[in-house]
């Protein structure tokens, strides 16, 4: 095919490429020597840990780097023309034309005050030197090829008139606009659901296969990393420490860090669910000179040779490479020692806690913590204008839950289904419409950002100990000794206690955001998508962390999330919402297992699986459509706008969420 001759020709290399950031408590090496290569249409993911330098080497390339970050030295060329040393004039003809770039938070990158048309017409006359007229009919053109409907009319929109998925695609249309021989997209679907960042990576890879455009995707989603590349570039401290095809770094990696990053993945397929494994300490300080290996002090198996010498990226057959000393790294060791080496207990968690005496004290004895029945949540949005009349959003619908001692519901669905709104009802910041919510003991919550809970002059104790101050429980120092059990339990020593939240990383925090929670003992915690912001790392600490606290203190769980593969792994019961409704209910494994509602299909269909093989054979079903809004809702089925399945009943009547096995219930006709 002619592709396949095209694909040999070299777009990008990079060679010996260094980037510092010069600050005033010392000078921050974030990129040390990277090199690499990328061919016409290949796919190349680079992942690592926040602060192994994945963006500031991405952002070196078009050298778009915030103050005070400089390129010290190496080399990029493009299609072989130096692109270090040029000024910003010359630099300027580069970006946006033969490289495009798709940040991770289109709305922050979109000017919110300028019609979608204006950002994409101005570069496109600028860099292909077309007419008004011709440029516009371009970019509606793009704007049809990334999958927006109506996109002649769309193209006159203001980004906030835009569900986050159209404006991610608002986004890779004008990457696309001036035919870029590469494509930078730097984590494009974090902030997106899961049914539409399976759309977006879909999209990119038919994109890089019909076009012949380079992509480097820097993603901490290894489950994407799967489905997306083809090459794979593992960064450590500023360096790549391994290189090699998707296949040959998820079946054979080779470097200690690849191979106990794949080990801390929960997976959406397979039984639950063993201790995840953590990998132990922080990355190393980039202010600071780094003799040996940069991964020495967190690697099991380093010797002596790793605390004086820096290894080199070596090839280790076909065409993966790894900066080890040891040929195999970990897997030199064998399996069983490799368990042994990184602390991976082979601790069972239990579906659901048992009574004990200690729960019995503060719990019912039907075992019954949380019940939630025909609640609902109806917000009146009214017009500026007088002669318009006010819309009522139906955010939640007569949904009904019960939650036992010591079970963890997992609540799923897009955004805007309804999931936080329910919480806000459950912890009584926004009064119910309708229905009723019965709590034994008291509710405490872990937010998604910890950080933007706390008060950043506030010491770690006082954040802790706040709680207990409000409501005056016991004497000074009864309070001094719960917060010091507090931050014990949740895995941290008491001298951080003296530290603010500025002083600890994003892991940290959500372990103290988790002590604060559990100060006035609660029977029940709503974690908020408390993983989503975290490393595939840290995120397996506090996926651990959540279950010996289950296990141990028979706490009960709202898990909400867009992360299915650990709602999978820390949950005992699924409830899938659409629209404000419960549309698939029933025990966690038996939903994965075995999904009936075409929404629930659909949002497993979409979850990436870690495992190349595993991708390449499975038929993804995306998503069709948008969400519809939720002032003017279908007539019939939430879903029906968007159902393959659909029938003329199921526009017409709204199906009840019945019984349809055993402790499992369905609202669809199809499938009743």
């Amino acid at each position: 095919m002619e592709m396949e001759g095209i694909q040999k020709k070299m777009i990008l290399q990079v060679r010996d490429l260094n980037t510092h950031f010069f600050t005033d408590s010392g000078t921050v090496k974030a990129v040390n020597g990277v090199s690499f290569e990328l061919l016409r249409g290949e796919r190349l993911a680079i992942v690592g840990e926040s602060g192994s330098g994945k963006s500031a080497m991405a952002m070196s390339l078009i050298q778009l780097l915030a103050f005070p970050g400089k390129v010290v030295s190496g080399s990029v060329k493009l299609e072989g023309k130096e692109l270090i040393g040029l000024g910003e004039r010359d630099l300027n003809k580069f970006r946006g034309s033969a490289i495009g770039t798709i940040f991770q938070d289109p709305m922050a990158s979109l000017d919110p005050v300028m019609k979608i048309e204006d950002q994409m017409v101005k570069p496109i006359r600028m860099h292909l030197k077309l007419n008004a007229k011709d440029a516009r009919s371009l970019a509606i053109k793009l704007l049809t090829r990334v999958g927006i409907p109506d996109a002649d009319k769309r193209i006159s929109s203001y980004p906030f008139e835009l569900s986050g998925g159209m404006r991610q695609r608002v986004m890779i249309a004008m990457a696309l606009s001036c035919n870029p021989k590469l494509i930078i997209a730097d984590e494009p679907t974090t902030a997106l659901d899961v049914t539409i960042q399976a759309q977006i990576v879909q999209l990119l890879k038919e994109l890089a296969e019909t076009t012949g455009t380079a992509m480097m995707f820097i993603t901490h989603d290894l489950g994407l990393v799967a489905r997306f590349a083809q090459k794979v570039a593992v960064m450590y401290a500023g360096k790549i420490i391994e290189f090699g095809t998707v296949h040959e770094i998820f079946s054979q990696p080779k470097h200690p860090y690849t191979q106990s990053l794949l080990k801390t993945i929960p997976s959406v397929a397979g039984e639950k669910k063993h201790r995840l494994l953590q990998i132990q300490g922080f990355p190393p300080d980039m202010k600071l000179l780094v003799t040996g290996c940069s991964y020495k002090e967190r690697c099991p198996v380093a010797t002596d040779r790793c605390y004086r010498d820096s290894p080199d990226l070596t090839l280790r057959g076909g065409n993966q490479s790894a900066a080890c000393w040891l040929e195999n790294g970990l897997m030199s060791e064998g399996e069983e020692k490799i368990a042994e080496l990184l602390s991976y207990k082979k601790k069972e968690y239990s579906v659901k806690k048992m009574d004990s005496e200690k729960n019995k004290e503060v719990n019912d004895a039907s075992g019954t913590v949380l019940k939630i029945q025909d609640l609902s949540k109806h917000f009146t949005k009214t017009s500026l204008a007088p002669w318009k009349k006010s819309t009522v959003v139906r955010a939640v619908n007569g949904i009904n839950m019960t939650l036992k001692r010591g079970e963890t519901i997992g609540i799923v669905g897009e955004s805007g289904c309804g999931k936080s709104t329910t919480a806000r009802m459950l912890l009584n910041l926004d009064e119910p419409t309708s229905g009723s919510i019965n709590i034994e003991g008291n509710i405490q919550i872990v937010f998604q950002d910890p950080y933007s809970s706390f008060n950043p002059k506030m010491k770690i104790s006082e954040i802790i100990g706040e709680p207990l101050n409000v409501q005056k429980i016991g004497t000074k120092e009864d309070r001094k000794q719960k917060v010091g059990e507090l931050i014990q339990k949740v895995g941290l020593e008491s001298s951080y206690l003296d530290r603010y939240p500025s002083q600890l990383s994003g892991g940290q925090r959500q372990r103290v955001g988790i002590a604060r929670s559990l100060a006035l003992n609660p029977s029940v915690i709503v974690a908020d998508e408390p993983t989503s912001a975290l490393d595939v790392s840290v995120r397996a600490q506090i996926i651990n962390l959540l279950c010996d606290l289950k296990d141990e203190m028979g706490l009960s769980f709202i898990f909400i999330s867009h992360d299915l593969s650990t709602v999978r792994y820390i949950s005992d019961t699924i409830a899938v919402m659409y629209l404000g409704e419960i549309v698939e209910y029933g025990p966690a494994e038996e939903i994965f297992n075995n999904p009936v509602h075409p929404y629930t299909k659909a949002l497993l269909s979409a979850v990436p699986v870690p495992d190349p093989r595993v991708e390449e054979s499975r038929n993804i079903e995306l998503l069709q459509g948008e969400l519809p809004s939720l002032t003017n809702p279908p007539a019939g089925c939430a879903f029906s706008s968007r159902c393959p399945l659909v029938t003329e009943r199921c526009m017409k009547e709204k199906p009840k969420l019945d019984d349809y096995r055993v402790n499992r219930k369905v609202s669809c006709y199809v499938v009743s």
